[in-house]
């Protein structure tokens, strides 16, 4: 009896923490999805194109805003590397603050970035 209880808490633990991740893309998805954002909205001074390398100092609240849909509302900051003609800008990358909320939509399994909207 005890084992078949162990059994069965154990799976729904695997069923809830399944569901939890399915809810809503990761802080990396998140980040690679401001880097579209950021290549899309680009401003001089960061280069012709941008790469994030560091999302550690970014947060992400996502909630679902429609089926398979979520919004996430960003803040704290990315790790981005501009680059000019092909050429990284600096060394080091330069921590740029999360200035928009994104919305993803899941597609084909995958969350896929579908619009932005800029912080005021």
């Amino acid at each position: 009896m005890k084992c078949g209880m162990v059994v069965a808490a154990v799976a729904a633990v695997a069923m809830i923490a399944c569901g939890k991740a399915e809810q809503g893309p990761s802080v990396e998805q998140v980040a690679k999805g401001y880097e579209q954002y950021l290549n899309a909205n680009l401003v001089a001074e960061l280069g012709q194109r941008v790469e994030v390398r560091g999302w550690e100092n970014l947060e992400a609240d996502c909630n679902q805003s429609g089926p398979e849909r979520t919004t996430c509302v960003t803040g704290g900051t990315l790790d981005v590397i501009g680059f000019q003609g092909g050429r990284q800008l600096k060394v080091a990358p330069a921590p740029v603050p999360a200035r928009a909320d994104l919305v993803f939509e899941k597609r084909a399994g995958q969350w896929v970035l579908i619009d932005a909207q800029k912080k005021p």
